[in-house]
């Protein structure tokens, strides 16, 4: 619920569709008490790829799985609620901005205690693309700190995000 309310109050900081970021916040996570193998068993009955990585970290799967079941077995048929849901945990080099919200809503709801927290709920009432960015990073660095294995999708989509945000910023 604390992901739902963030992601409305971050949809309505920067005139997004507030009814679509709370519905994605409150779907992101269905999928996330599923174990290892229910989750590669899921991604099988819905068709969603698994790589390697997926393979040697299954949790990165809940978000897609979660799409999945909001689509086939609650009846969501709104791609930007269901890209929001699928993409919460390892963000896409394509985010829409309501994927965004729900992205940087799931790190920033206000039970996250982490170091970083505070900076970035300041810099999301700034700059949505900024917060995500630092957000993406603070989840690399955690990772490589506990040197488990970072996605590429996460590098793609933070790399992207970067060279956006240098060019927005350099008046390219």
């Amino acid at each position: 619920m604390r992901v739902a309310q963030t992601a409305r109050d971050l949809a309505a900081r920067y005139a997004l569709d507030e009814d679509k970021a709370y519905v994605a916040g409150i779907l992101h996570d269905i999928a996330r008490d599923y174990s290892p193998g229910e989750l590669l068993a899921k991604a099988a009955q819905y068709g969603i790829t698994v790589g390697i990585w997926e393979k040697y970290q299954p949790v990165v799967l809940h978000g897609p799985v979660a799409a999945a079941i909001a689509e086939r077995d609650l009846g969501i048929r709104d791609r930007e609620i269901l890209e929001a849901v699928s993409v919460h945990t390892l963000g896409s080099a394509d985010m829409s901005p309501v994927a965004k919200v729900v992205y940087l809503a799931d790190i920033i709801e206000p039970g996250r205690r982490f170091a970083e927290a505070e900076h970035l709920r300041q810099l999301a009432e700034e700059d949505l693309d900024r917060a995500v960015l630092g957000a993406m990073d603070g989840t690399i660095t955690y990772l490589i700190h506990r040197r488990l294995v970072v996605h590429p999708q996460t590098i793609e989509a933070r790399n992207k995000l970067l060279v956006q945000q240098t060019e927005k910023e350099d008046g390219i």
